[in-house]
Order: structure tokens, then sequence, then C-alpha cells
């Protein structure tokens, strides 16, 4: 229950990762079978028809695809790479265990609290206070081993991806706090502060926390997988400068027009850590473009940064009042939020589970060709899930800019895009079961062999 098997709390957390990933996707699943066809709540048995309508499946999918498998992955992943890049042992093997007991507690409370009606009822921070309070102590541990096996390293110099991982994790504690007011069981400010402070949270639960340890792994990925040195440790140093915004979710609301105008001026100068981390993410890939054809881990990689550049296009273009006027509130949104959480971290999710899981198993993936059918589904899925609802998005924008066209006339035009919706959403949640499967079976597989971890990453280049 508590071994100090170097890599096992690792091993659980990424077991724990592909769980979590299965069950917000089933729930996603059903929520775009609504979308598409309403009566389906009909076929529903009456005692389930509370705990398993839209509003309530929402914010448990979302919640348990943060907290539950990408967090996990990204949990599981930290704890395999402090002592590669420290040449220590982590600081606590123990601690690292209780980390994931506690972890999946603070999931199954939230699977059990939010379909069952007991939320706070504010976007991305719908669980109770007491969960509120668990995630932060999860954090906490998470960010002590992290800090304190970094201050034990016997490695002189700090890997970039070391700073992402101790500065996401403690600006993530603030962040959290401060957007969920845990010293408030309500969890809620007062008037249009709670509005500011809630979106601020939204924005950066992402930015602290998926895109700043995000970026660390990806800059650990880049170098193991195209096995050559990155091409600017100082470049990489950039992506800890990531850019506080949230405000620009809200524009044209009652907040003071000079937060939005300040918010509008971060946006754009996010446009530095995004050009600074693309520019070295391709001079480091020259020479190894071609080796995506057969090493899907890192194709999952490349396709992922593609998809965090569009992401940031994106989240610049929205930050413009005009365009934000046209587009918010629509499925333009919807499409853009799975672009970043799907398109950018989840893929660079597959791609660390990929390289380190065989590793901490003793063991090769089962199957490659099920490795191909994953990128595959996944990508085709998605691209097609995002463009249908970045159209239907634009065709609600512009009808209800006429103020002419009724608004139900415009939602019964958008019924054939939610049922390409529902295609796409399939194929990712096809995808995600043969993930699973080929998991399950490499976790079930007798061990035949030492699987050894790819060449150690270089962390200066020519860009020096």
């Amino acid at each position: 229950m508590w071994p100090d098997e170097p890599g096992s709390a690792s091993r659980r957390f990424f077991y724990s990762a592909v769980f979590w990933l299965i069950v917000p996707i089933l729930m996603g699943f059903t929520l775009s079978i609504l979308l598409f066809a309403p009566p389906f709540q009909d076929l529903i048995p009456r005692v389930w028809q509370p705990y398993l309508n839209f509003g309530r499946l929402r914010p448990a999918h979302v919640n348990l695809a943060i907290f539950g498998w990408l967090s996990q992955a990204y949990a599981g992943a930290i704890y395999y790479i402090l002592p590669r890049l420290t040449r220590t042992k982590l600081f606590s093997e123990r601690l690292a265990h209780l980390n994931w007991w506690l972890w999946n507690l603070l999931l199954v409370g939230a699977l059990l609290t939010l379909p069952a009606g007991l939320t706070q009822g504010r976007e991305y921070a719908e669980m109770i206070w007491p969960l509120d309070l668990l995630l932060l102590l999860n954090w906490i541990l998470l960010g002590v081993n992290v800090w304190m096996t970094v201050r034990r390293r016997r490695e002189p110099k700090i890997y970039v991806s070391l700073w992402n991982f101790m500065a996401g994790i403690l600006i993530f504690l603030f962040v959290y706090a401060i957007g969920n007011k845990v010293w408030a069981p309500s969890g809620a400010y007062t008037g249009m502060n709670d509005n500011i402070i809630n979106y601020f949270y939204v924005h950066n639960l992402f930015n602290s926390w998926f895109t700043t340890v995000g970026i660390g792994l990806a800059l650990y990925l880049l170098p193991k997988l195209t096995e050559k040195p990155l091409y600017s440790h100082r470049l990489a140093l950039w992506g800890l400068w990531s850019v506080w915004t949230g405000q620009h979710h809200q524009l044209w609301s009652p907040a003071p027009d000079w937060l939005e105008y300040l918010t509008i001026v971060f946006s754009i100068l996010a446009a530095v850590p995004t050009i600074a981390f693309t520019w070295n993410f391709v001079k480091t890939m020259e020479g190894r473009w071609t080796k995506t054809a057969d090493d899907v881990p890192l194709r999952f990689l490349v396709t992922g940064a593609f998809f965090w550049f569009l992401t940031c296009v994106q989240g610049v273009a929205q930050s413009f009042r005009g365009f934000s006027m046209f587009v918010h509130f629509t499925n333009w949104v919807v499409g853009h939020s799975h672009l970043a959480f799907v398109g950018d971290y989840s893929f660079w999710g597959f791609a660390l589970v990929y390289l380190m899981f065989p590793v901490l198993v003793k063991r090769p993936m089962y199957s490659r060709r099920l490795m191909e059918w994953h990128y595959w589904l996944t990508t085709v899925g998605l691209s097609i899930f995002m463009v249908t609802l970045w159209m239907a998005g634009l065709i609600q924008a512009q009808n209800w800019l006429t103020n002419s066209v009724p608004f139900i006339e415009t939602v019964r035009s958008l019924q054939p895009y939610m049922g390409i919706r529902f295609v796409g959403g399939g194929m990712m949640v096809a995808g995600q079961f043969v993930f699973a499967y080929n998991f399950l079976r490499t976790a079930l597989a007798r061990q035949t062999k030492t699987v050894a971890a790819p060449m150690p990453a270089g962390a200066g280049g020519g860009g020096e």
C-alpha cells in the first residue's frame, strides 16, 4: 500500500489517469447525444434522470477530465521525471503514494457530489468546499515532493522543466485558493467581483497549471523523443513568463473598462512566450520531422504543439473586443476549449504515457497498431468536432447580430452540426477505448524485457 519502490507512485498515477479518462469521456458522449437528440433524456430510467441531465453531467465531465485524467497524468509524469533530472531519489515515494490515495478520494467525491447537485455553481469551480480543501492538500503534497527533491539534487544544473514544475505548482495553489475563495464555504464573492475572479481562475487554471507545467513536460519530451539536445535552454526559459489574464473572457461585461483594456494588452503579450516556445520547438525538430511517420509518441507531441500554437492564436484573437462580441456565448468557444484541453495538453499527455509507462512496467506497449488507431481516431475525430463547432458558432453569431432571426430558429438550424459533432465525438471516444485497451494489455502482460529510457536530454544547443 505504501511501497518505497522507485517509480511505483508514478505508475499508480498513470493507472488512475487512464481510468479517469474513460469516465468523463463517457459523460461527454452522453452530453453529445443530448445536444443532438434531446428526447434521448426520456429513455433514461426516471429514477436516474435527475442525476444524468445535462446541467449535472457537464460539471462532472469537466472536473473529472481536468483533475482526473490530465492532472493525474501530469503528476505521474512529474514523479517520473524528477529523479532523472535531479539524479537523486524522489524525496518521498510514500508521500507520493499518500498523494495518490487522497487525489483519488477527491475524484470519487466529485463523481458522487456533482451529479447529485451538490455544487458551488461557479464554472470550473463547481466542487464543494471540503473537496476544494482536499484538492489544495493534494497540490501541497505534490509541491513538497517536487521542491524537496530539487533541493536534494545531485545534478548542479536545473533543467528548464524543473523550473516550470516548481513555478506552476506553486502559482496554481494561489490561483485555486483565490478563485474558489477557499476560506469561505460558499466559495463565492459578491456581485460582479465574483464574475471577474471566477474567470481569472478559469483562465489561469490553464495558464499556471496546464500551460506552465505542460510546457515543462513538452520540453522534457522533445529532446527524449528526437534524441537531440534542446535548441536553446535560454529561449525555453521564456515559457516561464506566461501571461496572467482572465477578464478577456468577459469583455463587454459590467467590469471596469480599464480592466478589460489591461487584460487585452496582456493577452497580446502572450505572443512572446508563444513564439519563443514555437521557435525552440521547430529548431529542435530540424532533421527529425520524418521521424514522426513511425514514432507515434513524437507524432502526438508534434500534433499537440501545432494545436497549442493554434490555441494561442485563437486566444489572442478572442481577446479583441470586436471578435469577442461576435463569437462569445456561441459554440465557437466550446470548440476552442476542446482544442486547448484535448488537442494541446491531452495529446502531450498521451505522449507522456507512451514514453514513460513502458519504462515503469518494464515491457513495451502491447500493440503499435493500436497506438496508430488511437492517434488517427482521436485526431480526425477532434478535427471534425472542432471545425463543426466553429462553423456552428459563426452561424449563431451571425444570426444573433442580425437581430431578426428568432432564437429558436437558430437552435433548430444547428441540429445537423450537432449530429456531425456527435460523429466526431464518437470517433474520439473510440480512440480513447483503444488507448485504454492497449494500456491495460500492456499492464497485464508478462514482463519480457527491461525497457530503457531514451537518451538523456541535453539542455543546451546551437541557439545558445
